[in-house]
């Protein structure tokens, strides 16, 4: 199914303003888990690893108390390196970037303790820079983009995924906004002696 640009200008986020057309949204690149999955993998196996020990160390009649106290205390730390992965995958999932024909939002949440709203006016924007250095970068297709700003400090979005098409889609939307904002710059500046005339 192809969205009109009805349908777009229907979806509602946090932070949009009346008039703001959704263009599109992104998340960080699928390798922002990476590390997360390891140390998860590895906590695991070590769990497991440990378990087969004391079961092994312990495994006879008289030992049964002291088997099943150590296997509680593992399992406790199993759901504790669940839970952390668990944390790290909502923190991955509920940061979006989102981007409009006006603004671009950076929403980034976490469960419990931080929520962020940062919203750019595309018009703006003095350069929209993209960075991949490295051999993976270049071949997953992501990166860091840089947009930055004259009145404050440059938003870098790293891990961005698909960082050439999203950097050409901003770039024409930074130019749509400000032929969009000319005429009324113009109209504004210029007072009513200053207008040429018709």
């Amino acid at each position: 199914m192809v969205d009109t640009p009805f349908e777009r200008r229907q979806i509602d986020f946090p932070g949009k303003d009346q008039g703001e057309e959704f263009q599109f949204y992104f998340r960080q690149h699928w390798i922002r888990l990476w590390k997360p999955f390891r140390r998860l993998i590895l906590w695991t196996a070590v769990i497991v690893g440990a378990l087969f020990v004391a079961n092994a160390t312990f495994g006879d009649a008289d030992s049964t108390t002291m088997r099943r106290t150590i296997t509680l205390i593992l399992c406790t730390f199993f759901l504790f390196g669940q839970l952390a992965f668990l944390v790290s995958f909502y923190k991955y999932f509920l940061y979006v970037i989102i981007v409009t024909d006006k603004k671009v939002h950076r929403i980034k949440k976490t469960l419990v303790t931080v929520d962020d709203h940062q919203s750019i006016d595309l018009w703006t924007l003095e350069d929209i820079t993209k960075n991949q250095h490295g051999i993976v970068q270049n071949l997953l297709g992501f990166g860091t983009l840089v947009l930055v700003m004259q009145t404050q400090d440059a938003l870098r979005i790293h891990f961005t995924p698909f960082i050439s098409l999203k950097h050409e889609m901003i770039m024409r939307l930074r130019e749509n906004a400000r032929q969009r904002l000319a005429p009324q710059e113009v109209a504004r500046v210029l007072s009513p002696e200053q207008k040429p005339e018709a």
